[in-house]
């Protein structure tokens, strides 16, 4: 096999650049699009695993899905938010958690709200090691 000439080594060099800078776009874009999607697909996922461990009826479901939306949408906020501390984040998602278990409280029987108090102590516990 003869070498590349200079001028077709500088050809192939600067296509396998272009290529490089491509693919690396692609895998940003393709990345950044995952991350989305998991976001939207996030209150989902928890409205059917709270179906499924809290054995919630369709009007349930209905009832209790905004309460979800509204404390996800928040603890989104309180985690963007950079002017509070690690400790006062943690009062303030527990505080959410509070809130929403409240709200959801009104539409369970007492069965689910005692399923549900374990469910959120469960989290309380592995947010609460994570932090220390």
């Amino acid at each position: 096999m003869s070498p590349l000439k200079p001028r077709n080594r500088i050809q192939e060099m600067k296509t396998n650049k272009r290529f490089r800078q491509c693919l690396t776009f692609a895998i940003i874009f393709l990345s950044a699009a995952a991350i989305s999607l998991a976001q939207q697909a996030m209150p989902k996922l928890q409205m059917a695993e709270l179906t499924k461990k809290l054995q919630l009826t369709e009007q349930q479901q209905k009832q209790i899905a905004p309460l979800v939306a509204e404390r996800d949408k928040k603890a989104e906020a309180l985690e963007a938010d950079k002017s509070m501390g690690k400790l006062q984040k943690l009062k303030q998602a527990m505080q959410l958690q509070t809130d929403f278990r409240n709200g959801a409280a009104k539409y369970l029987n007492a069965d689910q709200a005692k399923k549900l108090d374990a469910l959120q102590a469960e989290r309380r516990a592995k947010l609460t090691k994570a932090i220390h």
